[in-house]
C-alpha cells in the first residue's frame, strides 16, 4: 500500500505513513527509513531542536485507510475521512442480515470489508459510490444463488 507524507511541525526530515488496513501494523519513516519504535503505536522522530519527539499512532475509523498521527498533543491526518455519504452506502450489505439469515450475514460482513477497502482508496468519491453500490449488488446475487442452491439440494 502507498505510503502518505505526513507535514509535522517541528520535526526534521521527510515524515511518512505506511499504512496496513489488514494487520493493523501501520508505521512511520523518516528519509525513507521506519522511524524508531517508541513502545506500542509509538515512534520517535528527531526534533528540529535536536531532542526526540514521539508521535502515536491512533486508532484507525471505520472506513478510514490509515490511522491519525498524534504528535505534542496535535493530531495529524494524512488523508481525510470519506465523506458521509460513502460510509452510508459502505454499510448497504448490511440489510442482508435482516433477512438473509446466517448466509446473509457471512455474505454482507465480506461485502462491508471489500468496501473497507473501496473507502481507504484513492478513487474518486463518485467512482467509490459506484463501486460499493456494485458490491452491495453483487453480495445480494451470491446470497441468492447460494440460498438458491441450498434450497433445491434440500
Amino acid at each position: 500500500m502507498a505510503s502518505h507524507t505526513l507535514n509535522i511541525p517541528g520535526t526534521t526530515g521527510r515524515v511518512e505513513l505506511v499504512p496496513d488496513i489488514w494487520w493493523g501494523r501501520s508505521y512511520l519513516t523518516v528519509d525513507g527509513s521506519k522511524a524508531p519504535s517508541a513502545g506500542k503505536r509509538a515512534f520517535t522522530l528527531q526534533g528540529t531542536d535536536g531532542r526526540p519527539v514521539v508521535a502515536t499512532l491512533g486508532r484507525t475509523a471505520l472506513f478510514a485507510s490509515v490511522p491519525p498521527v498524534e504528535v505534542n498533543g496535535e493530531t495529524h491526518l494524512a488523508v481525510e475521512p470519506p465523506p458521509l455519504v460513502v460510509r452510508i452506502i459502505g454499510m448497504l450489505p448490511i440489510i442482508l442480515v435482516t433477512f438473509g439469515g446466517l448466509l446473509g450475514g457471512l455474505v454482507a460482513a465480506l461485502a462491508i470489508i471489500v468496501n473497507f477497502r473501496v473507502a481507504g482508496s484513492s478513487l474518486s468519491t463518485g467512482a467509490k459510490i459506484g463501486v460499493m453500490i456494485a458490491v452491495a449488488a453483487a453480495a445480494y446475487v451470491v446470497w441468492l444463488v447460494i440460498g438458491g442452491v441450498a434450497a433445491a439440494s434440500l
